[in-house]
């Protein structure tokens, strides 16, 4: 499989072969195992690029100038590969070329990630385990959380990054979102 087919699924609302592929390349040193590593950042970072430009328009006009930076991309492990695109797309990165795409092209991509929910990674929180969420998941995390006493308060306010009694204030703005609001009585219809 190539980084373009997992991007695909992505796009498609699976995200499970991409973030599979980028598991493959675990750790803090997975960087390392870049064929960008140790090169000149800049040409990675092209000033023709951002979140909000046509990717055809730029690849059209400036496709010479980015020959370079995408084949290292394309010559780097799919793994590696995969957790560069994720890693951009948990940091909400703008700019810059990230797992053999242009900025534009992953601005579809990191709007989705902000609204994808990975139940896995609900589960975990909820059992405590710190980890980046989406807002989308944190609200699963807090509304679980609000239904459900059984679960450990002090495990998912760490989880979350917040206090215990922090934690608490947000579930009960949760059931209270939820609550329709009760009409106030109008003492004329009692009579």
């Amino acid at each position: 499989m190539e980084i373009l087919q997992l991007v695909e699924a992505a796009r498609d609302g699976d995200w499970s072969p991409l973030l599979g592929a980028a598991a493959q390349a675990p750790g803090k040193r997975w960087a390392e195992q870049a064929q960008c590593a140790g090169q000149e950042v800049t040409a990675f970072v092209p000033l023709v690029d951002g979140p909000r430009q046509d990717p055809e328009h730029v690849r059209k006009t400036h496709g010479v100038a980015l020959n370079r930076p995408l084949n290292f991309c394309a010559a780097c492990p799919l793994a590696v590969a995969a957790r560069c695109l994720v890693e951009s797309l948990k940091h909400d990165d703008e700019f810059g070329i990230r797992g053999g795409l242009l900025a534009s092209e992953r601005l579809e991509l990191r709007e989705e990630w902000k609204v994808r929910t990975d139940s896995e990674a609900v589960t975990a929180a909820l059992r405590g385990a710190t980890a980046a969420l989406t807002d989308s998941e944190r609200q699963e995390v807090i509304s679980r959380f609000a239904f459900d006493p059984t679960l450990n308060p002090a495990a998912v306010a760490r989880a979350l990054g917040v206090t215990h009694k922090h934690l608490l204030k947000l579930a009960s703005r949760h059931r209270l979102r939820l609550v329709p609001a009760t009409a106030p009585s109008d003492s004329s219809d009692a009579a």
